[in-house]
C-alpha cells in the first residue's frame, strides 16, 4: 500500500510540472507530416525545406486542425521574400493550397501564435497539372 501512495504522489507531481512547464512556456509535441502534433500554449515557429526541380512544380499544403485559443500562420518563402501566406488559422480548419513555383529551394514556415489544440500538417512538391 505504501508503495502504491509513493507512486501515484510521484505521477500527480510529474502531472503537475507538465502542466505548470505548459502554462508558462509551452508544449508542440508530434513529428510532422507523419504525426498530428499537440500544442499547448506554444508559440513559435517550424520551418521545413522544399526543393523542387523541375518546371511547372508547386508545393502543395493541406493543414488541418482545431484550436481551442491561438492561431497558426502558413507561409511559403524564398531567400527570405515571402511568396505565399495564409490567413491566421483559428478555432476549427480544414485547408488545402497548390502554389506553382519556379525551381528552387523554398521555406515552408508555420507560424504559432498561443496555440492550444492539435494540427495536422502536411505537405508534397508535386507536378502542377491545370485545368
Amino acid at each position: 500500500m505504501r508503495a502504491f501512495i509513493r507512486r501515484a504522489l510521484v505521477v500527480v507531481l510529474i502531472a503537475v510540472g507538465l502542466y505548470w512547464y505548459a502554462e508558462n512556456y509551452g508544449i508542440y509535441l508530434g513529428y510532422p507530416p507523419f504525426t498530428p502534433v499537440f500544442l499547448w500554449n506554444y508559440t513559435g515557429e517550424r520551418v521545413y525545406e522544399v526543393t523542387l526541380r523541375g518546371s511547372g512544380e508547386s508545393i502543395k499544403v493541406k493543414v488541418r486542425g482545431e484550436l481551442k485559443e491561438g492561431s497558426l500562420r502558413v507561409q511559403i518563402e524564398r531567400g527570405g521574400e515571402v511568396l505565399a501566406r495564409t490567413k491566421p488559422l483559428t478555432g476549427a480548419f480544414s485547408l488545402a493550397f497548390k502554389h506553382k513555383l519556379q525551381p528552387g529551394r523554398y521555406t515552408l514556415r508555420f507560424l504559432f501564435q498561443r496555440a492550444k489544440g492539435w494540427v495536422r500538417l502536411d505537405w508534397v512538391s508535386t507536378k502542377f497539372q491545370g485545368w
